[in-house]
């Protein structure tokens, strides 16, 4: 529970609202509060008195107040609605910030675990959930505290000479142990919370399995098998929803029976006029609106942590260093290992590449060549050993300066969506002439050309005008000319030579490695320099 309450703060530290607006809202919230409180107590008080003393004039003065009371609830709400709506904005507006922050951190490692859907989508509705962090969790839960504290306090200010003040001590008393019970329970909730969101990932999963293989086995004769495993996991997941149910259905006993408790102690009073009991007990009763109330917040407060882990988990320091890009743009490998996925694909590797040098990097299918290319691109760690550019390691460089600098193309182009002119220089101050380098590799593109109607030749050639847009010192291509015919490859290899600059590209086309300076094998882990 300590684990996820740090986390939660955590959460709430990094809105770091404004203290007036905090201020602001917890006053809206408390007068509310206090309003709603005052009209059903005021009510009951009027008719007690009016038929202790008939007569308008004698009842003149409450029913002012009251009606008061009925006027203000309405734009009092309003007030505290929009005054926390504001502060979970202005949450949900900073978490956004820090969100795009550490996705842009990510390698691509990290991202190849979240392949499964859509990073940045669940992420931002992570982040609209938590707002209720500020919404339905801390502004209700200070602002029922203070409502407490104050209905206990005018209890002790009642007439009768100060001696209410057991009965007000006692309800107090009541209310702290009962708000303890509540958040005692918070731990429970969120171990339930837990099994149950895992008992229903692996009830998604086994139905996605089951699905693949259910007709194969129904005609193998084995529907018995699929009907055992969906029954397990369905269990599971009842079970999972049981212990979640039984767990809040504790929470949801403490408030009837702290409101019982704080009734009978208004019995305890001194004598005084029906009025004064009328109104203590009309307060005592309130005590179940108000755990109700820290219930709900706490609630809120289980629901919201299984986003704000999912969004902890994205968080990743940066570089300790930020430095300029380099003039010297030698590229330097020094005793580098690559591990994916518990594979060593590259081992103890060193390597050389000198400015405006041509290497290719040759090698089988799968061996690694285009995990070495991210880490170069600086978009991939490293296990071991230091990658560096002008004697700078890659991932202390100015990112803005970096991908300036330096152009990395991937295999499979996956550009932003839309028309293919946008898309090259998006983002970007462009330096070239992106339409004239679309010309030089023989494609012509109205503005009207939409990136998702291109061949693939046509999107790595699209791919390629984009890298050139900021005329890098440093192009890193994997497989550029992959699904090119032989003039598409000599129009790519005549542009990129214009540039002058370093190009280090992964490939199996012999007209690129003859076109390449140096040729380096990656064979068996190892680099291995065949020319």
């Amino acid at each position: 529970m300590r684990n996820e309450l740090a986390l939660l703060r955590r959460w709430l530290e990094r809105s770091r609202p404004p203290r007036g607006a905090l201020a602001r809202a917890l006053i809206a919230g408390l007068v509310a509060s206090l309003t709603n409180v005052a009209l059903v107590v005021g009510a009951v008080g009027l008719l007690i008195e009016s038929a202790r003393r008939p007569g308008l004039q004698a009842v003149l003065g409450v029913l002012i107040v009251i009606e008061l009371f009925a006027f203000l609830r309405s734009p009092l709400r309003f007030a505290e609605r929009l005054s926390a709506h504001r502060l979970g904005f202005d949450a949900v507006t900073k978490w956004r910030r820090w969100l795009v922050v550490c996705v842009c951190r990510l390698d691509y490692s990290r991202w190849r675990t979240y392949a499964a859907g859509d990073l940045l989508e669940r992420s931002l509705r992570d982040t609209d959930e938590l707002q209720d962090l500020w919404l339905r969790c801390v502004i209700p839960l200070l602002t029922t505290g203070g409502v407490m504290v104050l209905g206990d306090s005018f209890i002790a200010l009642l007439p009768a000479h100060g001696r209410w003040w057991r009965v007000a001590a006692v309800v107090l008393v009541v209310q702290l142990v009962a708000t303890s019970a509540l958040f005692a329970n918070v731990g429970a909730l969120l171990r339930r919370d837990g099994e149950l969101r895992r008992s229903r990932g692996a009830y998604r999963g086994e139905l996605v399995e089951l699905s693949a293989v259910t007709p194969d086995l129904h005609l193998l004769g084995r529907t018995s098998f699929v009907l055992e495993r969906s029954m397990t996991a369905s269990d599971s997941l009842q079970r999972a929803e049981r212990g979640r149910r039984d767990q809040r259905r504790l929470s949801g006993v403490v408030a009837p029976v702290a409101t019982v408790v704080a009734l009978f102690a208004v019995t305890l009073r001194p004598s005084t006029s029906p009025l004064w009991i009328a109104v203590a007990s009309l307060i005592a009763l309130s005590t179940f609106e108000s755990l109700s109330a820290v219930r709900s917040a706490l609630d809120t407060a289980v629901n919201v942590s299984a986003g704000a882990r999912r969004l902890e988990e994205l968080d990743s320091p940066g570089a300790a260093v930020t430095r300029e890009w380099p003039i010297d743009t030698t590229i330097r490998l020094d005793d580098v290992t690559i591990v994916e996925s518990g594979e060593t694909l590259v081992s103890h590797a060193s390597l050389v590449i000198a400015p405006a040098r041509r290497v290719a990097i040759t090698g089988p299918s799968g061996t690694g060549k285009s995990t070495l290319l991210r880490a170069i691109a600086a978009l991939d760690g490293v296990a071991h050993g230091t990658i560096t550019i002008g004697g700078v390691t890659v991932d202390q460089l100015d990112d803005g300066q970096l991908r300036r600098s330096l152009a990395y193309v991937p295999s499979e182009p996956g550009l932003t969506r839309g028309f293919a002119l946008d898309v090259i220089a998006l983002g970007r101050a462009s330096t070239r002439d992106t339409v004239g380098d679309l010309a030089a590799l023989g494609l012509h593109a109205e503005r009207s050309t939409k990136w998702g109607e291109l061949s693939r030749g046509e999107r790595e050639r699209v791919a390629l005008a984009r890298a050139l847009v900021t005329s890098p010192a440093i192009y890193v291509l994997d497989e550029p000319t992959g699904g090119l015919g032989v003039d598409e490859t000599a129009a790519v290899l005549a542009l990129l030579s214009s540039t002058g600059a370093t190009i280090v590209v992964a490939t199996h086309d012999d007209d690129v490695i003859a076109w390449c300076d140096n040729v380096v094998a990656l064979q068996g882990a190892s680099l291995v320099v065949s020319r």
